[in-house]
């Protein structure tokens, strides 16, 4: 498979994103087609607040938010192992973008993480109020 590059659309029509867009379409013969796949579709308001919510966990952890997005894809069953490598277990965790998720498997993702952030990470918050409001910022969320 060809690694196509990103486009955008304009008012001009769609528009070369980055190098290898412009790479294709310089290489591309006059009147040759050009096959695009779309991205699966996103509510980005949506997944913004998910992101948010877990840097907001990974800050009251004092960690990192890619530590914390991935101890809930593996703990969500996000993730394939792919055994010893060098004597170490190798995990490789699902990734959260368009591309590989489609919105209601971010749902769905999303609902089981929302639970584990409650019965796991948050017990592990040392600041009480920062606990609480961890707390309620999840019991506002739709699940």
């Amino acid at each position: 498979m060809i690694r196509m590059g990103r486009f955008v659309i304009t008012r001009d029509g769609l528009q070369p994103f980055d190098a290898a867009a412009r790479d294709l379409l310089a290489n591309v013969p006059n009147g040759e087609p050009i096959t695009l796949e779309a991205l699966y579709e996103r509510d980005m308001i949506e997944h913004r607040r998910i992101m948010a919510t877990i840097g907001d966990v990974a800050k009251a952890l004092r960690t990192t938010p890619e530590k914390v997005r991935a101890e809930l894809l593996v703990a969500t069953g996000n993730f394939t192992l792919l055994g010893d490598v060098l004597g170490m277990p190798v995990v490789a965790v699902s990734s959260m973008s368009r591309r590989s998720m489609k919105d209601h498997e971010l749902h769905e993702f999303w609902e089981e993480a929302q639970e584990i952030i409650r019965t796991t990470l948050l017990a592990r918050v040392a600041d009480a109020a920062e606990q609480t409001r961890l707390a309620e910022l999840l019991s506002l969320q739709i699940a």
